[in-house]
């Protein structure tokens, strides 16, 4: 079996081939009435609640109704900060989005009927039901206070995760300095070591200038990395996770119905969604760094006056309806909104596993175990990424990424190691223009000379103290280098001899292994590259060096010490003899024990 994209003429040369049995078209998915009409009855009447010291995640939002049968299990307290309005979701929003936080894949837990919350949500209303459009709305002179004061309150109760499935199109990213709730979530963030998770906003066409001219089908993906697409206020935010939209469906209700009907999406499965907005954020810096399933839609094309006119039903992602009592339990709805809890569900487990983990190792984590599908880079042709190339203002820029940032999370990994996959953490701090290095464990067996595919993923994140009204927004810069040595002596040897200047500072080894360049993925403060090895040398040695460089102007909120996160994975996934887990242990005790006799022969010698 093939998957080809071909036209009209390559196709009846397909058709006519003596070779060819059967041409069909891609199968189509969508969300379906079974799925969502299923009765309330079918339920498990008794869903457990999680553990009493399970992880708790604050959703800010437009309320939750608490009382839906798949969430008040799971529910924490609730706090309205609007005022005159109760905590309860009159837009149907928070709920949509607090059930795909609780459980992530909606649909795979309804195909399985098995509904089991790991953490538990707390409901902060910050939003309100717009009684014109009837979508969820804040005010915007007033929504900085309120969410400070909300996530000062849910900090209280020991929330450590925030969902913030909101953005303001009147504040689009114009390039320069971070302002508004942006700024707020990077101080927050770093006050309060809370991981926001945060969305890239929706796109819905732009009427001046016109975007799209004439058909959001013909005119997808070019618009999506127009101007008028940038991410909008707080997705710029540096100390926190922003996530775009892939589409997972290509099939509307009617379509699924009628086969006859062609309401054609702009987007095949796993291809960006039309609707997602692209970054990057301050000085280069990747924006969103993750994507995850939002929704697509299905419009031919432009509407005279009315520049979205979609048809979203059967597209969207399965989710909880707010009004479930005479309706269905269940509702089906897209946007980037609904992409965000998604990542929010996975750092919720994260933290169970990892109960005294940082913010920063929360981000470091999902961001080590994402990749960019396929999917997204054919998205883009040849043709657009060198014009993308060509362009002044984004030649060094990689069109993908600007719309996927690191990629979609990948669950296989994510909670625990294997004898074929290996994650290493620590959490440290370093000093102002100082250097730490880590030997990696890696065995000789990872190293061998044989050909067979390995990888190697490190990725960093730290929350530097901020300010807007400079145009360094950052005031420290951490980042690493990866690099092979003779020995740690002689990579420390080259690294504290110049570690000031960074035109000068040495780049990653095996450059041409690796899927982003160093002075990319730095712009950020989530930083993640992954190299790709066939062949090495079991003699070799690998180090991670972790460098800080202070701006010259005095923050009050810098420390002497500033923490981060390091994450490194060691995949040896083609090898079905591998012990990898073992084998790291056994590395890892002999560099202790070598580094043990090291400080005796040296206290040895001062004795002397």
């Amino acid at each position: 079996m093939y998957r080809v994209e071909v036209n009209m003429v390559q196709a009846e040369m397909m058709l006519n081939h003596g070779d060819v049995r059967l041409v069909d078209l891609i199968p189509q998915t969508g969300i379906s009435y079974p799925q969502l009409n299923r009765d309330i009855a079918e339920l498990p009447r008794n869903i457990p609640s999680p553990a009493q010291d399970a992880a708790r995640v604050c959703i800010l939002d437009s309320g939750i109704n608490t009382n839906h049968p798949l969430l008040r299990a799971a529910m924490g307290e609730s706090q309205s900060f609007v005022r005159g309005q109760d905590e309860f979701d009159e837009a149907g929003h928070g709920t949509a989005v607090a059930g795909i936080a609780l459980y992530g894949d909606v649909e795979a837990c309804e195909r399985s009927n098995f509904w089991r919350p790991e953490f538990w949500l707390y409901n902060g209303k910050v939003m309100r039901k717009c009684l014109q459009t009837h979508n969820a709305v804040y005010d915007e002179h007033t929504v900085e206070a309120t969410l400070t004061e909300a996530v000062e309150h849910f900090v209280e109760l020991g929330c450590r995760i925030f969902n913030l499935s909101l953005g303001n199109t009147n504040a689009p990213y114009d390039g320069t300095h971070i302002r508004g709730l942006a700024y707020i979530l990077d101080v927050l963030a770093r006050k309060h070591n809370v991981l926001f998770v945060v969305s890239t906003g929706n796109f819905r066409g732009s009427e001046d200038p016109l975007v799209p001219i004439n058909s959001w089908r013909e005119e997808y993906p070019e618009y999506l990395l127009h101007e008028q697409s940038v991410i909008i206020d707080p997705a710029p935010a540096l100390n926190v996770l922003t996530v775009g939209s892939f589409a997972r469906h290509n099939a509307t209700y009617d379509s699924q119905r009628y086969p006859e009907i062609h309401q054609l999406s702009p987007a095949s499965e796993s291809q960006p969604s039309p609707f997602t907005r692209h970054g990057p954020s301050v000085k280069g810096a990747l924006k969103p760094e993750l994507i995850a399933p939002g929704g697509n839609l299905a419009c031919p094309m432009h509407q005279a006056g009315d520049q979205w006119k979609a048809d979203m039903r059967g597209l969207g992602v399965l989710t909880l309806n707010h009004q479930f009592q005479g309706n269905t339990i269940f509702k089906e709805i897209s946007g980037t909104s609904f992409s965000a809890p998604y990542i929010t569900h996975l750092a919720g487990r994260l933290l169970n596993e990892y109960p005294e983990a940082s913010a920063n190792l929360l981000r470091a984590m999902l961001v080590n175990h994402a990749s960019l599908p396929n999917e997204i880079e054919s998205t883009f042709s040849d043709d657009l990424k060198e014009a993308y190339k060509a362009n002044k203002a984004t030649w060094q820029r990689d069109m993908s990424r600007d719309v996927g940032g690191y990629g979609q999370v990948s669950e296989s990994d994510l909670f625990r190691s294997s004898d074929h996959c290996v994650v290493l953490m620590c959490e440290e701090a370093i000093e102002k223009d100082s250097c730490q290095f880590y030997e990696l464990p890696l065995p000789a067996s990872y190293l061998r000379r044989t050909k067979g595919i390995r990888e190697l993923s490190v990725t960093l994140a730290y929350s530097p103290a901020v300010r807007t009204t400079r145009l360094d927004y950052l005031a420290t810069q951490i980042s690493y280098r990866l690099v092979k040595g003779e020995s740690l002596e002689a990579v420390q040897k080259f690294f504290n001899h110049d570690n000031q200047d960074e035109a000068k500072t040495r780049n990653d080894d095996a450059t041409l292994n690796r899927d982003i360049s160093a002075q990319l993925r730095s712009r950020g403060t989530v930083q993640s590259s992954r190299w790709t090895f066939k062949q090495r040398n079991p003699a070799e040695k690998w180090f991670v060096v972790v460098t800080r460089q202070d701006k010259e102007w005095n923050h009050p909120d810098v420390l002497d010490k500033e923490p981060y996160a390091l994450v490194v994975t060691v995949a040896d996934r083609d090898n079905e003899r591998a012990q990898l887990y073992t084998e790291i242990q056994a590395t890892i005790a002999q560099q202790v024990q070598a580094r043990e006799q090291v400080r005796q022969e040296a206290r040895q010698q001062v004795k002397v």
